[in-house]
């Protein structure tokens, strides 16, 4: 497990996108961080795109590392919200309500730096097989997140879009049961663009 100086050293190696000004911002955790390592210059429609997403990370730490020491300045109009999941399994704290309470607070900080962004917090992807969780956790916390919800953060349903006739991660999708592949990159690009 990474901890909070593990993240803050990846913060340290992309700082440039964390200074870059874009049209759009990912905020989260791996699946953004890693869209990265496929396509090094992200773009959605022709916009661009800063990602602070950062491998293993969960709500909690980005909250207490990145957040609120302020090493973000600067938002794109749409920003992107991919955060909880790592929770499940890292943090002693966990709860819905904790997890909710985590990026809530992301979330209000995030509006104070860029008032007139919109904001939209995604629903955590299924997995297949993994060691570290199974997607029953996973499915309960996302009908917390999507139940409980506040106005202004725009709940954005992913999980029928990787979903495998297994109900777990499509295979076809992703390099370990988890993250991505190209494939799955292209479905993820295809959900952020209706919000654009």
């Amino acid at each position: 497990m990474l901890t909070d100086q593990d993240i803050f050293n990846r913060y340290q190696v992309k700082k440039a996108e964390f200074e870059k000004q874009a049209d759009i911002t990912l905020v989260g955790h791996s699946l953004f961080d890693m869209w990265s390592d496929i396509s090094p210059k992200i773009q959605l429609r022709g916009k661009r795109v800063a990602n602070l997403g950062i491998s293993g990370v969960s709500a909690r730490q980005y909250l207490n590392v990145i957040i609120k020491p302020q090493l973000i300045n600067y938002l794109g109009k749409k920003v992107f919200i991919f955060l909880g999941v790592n929770d499940i399994v890292k943090e002693p704290e966990y709860s819905h309500a904790k997890v909710l309470d985590w990026i809530c607070d992301i979330w209000q900080a995030l509006v104070k730096i860029s008032p007139e962004s919109e904001f939209f917090l995604l629903e955590a992807t299924p997995v297949n097989n993994i060691a570290t969780t199974d997607n029953p956790p996973i499915i309960a916390l996302n009908n917390y997140l999507r139940k409980n919800c506040p106005k202004g953060l725009t709940f954005i349903d992913t999980w029928q879009d990787f979903v495998g006739k297994d109900g777990k991660l499509d295979l076809t999708l992703c390099t370990d049961g988890l993250h991505f592949n190209r494939k799955g990159y292209e479905v993820l690009t295809r959900k952020l663009t209706q919000y654009l």
